[in-house]
Formats: structure tokens, C-alpha cells, sequence
């Protein structure tokens, strides 16, 4: 019975560690280089969008609000 438990903890210690250290290396450069619009990632999003500023891609707001 104490076996299996110390089973069940090692198990979560290493799913824990492991989507931790995952956050680190799984990681996306966002401001990356381009020289189009097209160059840039999509986001899916329907108010943010990426464009090409200066050779670097910027996600910019389509749709500003003037307060």
C-alpha cells in the first residue's frame, strides 16, 4: 500500500515538473522579423492582427477606441 503511493507522488512530482519546465521551452518569438504583412503570424483574433512595422511584426488593435 505505501508503495503505491510513493508510485503515485513520484508520478505527480515528474508531470509536474515536466509541464514546467515545458513552459520554458516551448516559447514563440512574437516580434519577429518580416518584410510583408504576410510574413507574420496570424492570431485568429478578430480585433488584434500582426502587421509588418520597420521589419518587425507588431500586433496592433484593428480597431482602436479614442477615449
Amino acid at each position: 500500500m505505501q508503495n503505491a503511493k510513493n508510485m503515485t507522488e513520484i508520478l505527480k512530482f515528474v508531470y509536474v515538473m515536466f509541464l514546467f519546465i515545458s513552459m520554458f521551452i516551448v516559447t514563440t518569438e512574437v516580434g519577429g522579423e518580416c518584410i510583408n504583412d504576410i510574413d507574420c503570424p496570424q492570431t485568429g483574433n478578430l480585433f488584434y492582427v500582426f502587421i509588418c512595422k520597420n521589419r518587425i511584426c507588431e500586433l496592433i488593435n484593428k480597431y482602436p477606441q479614442n477615449l
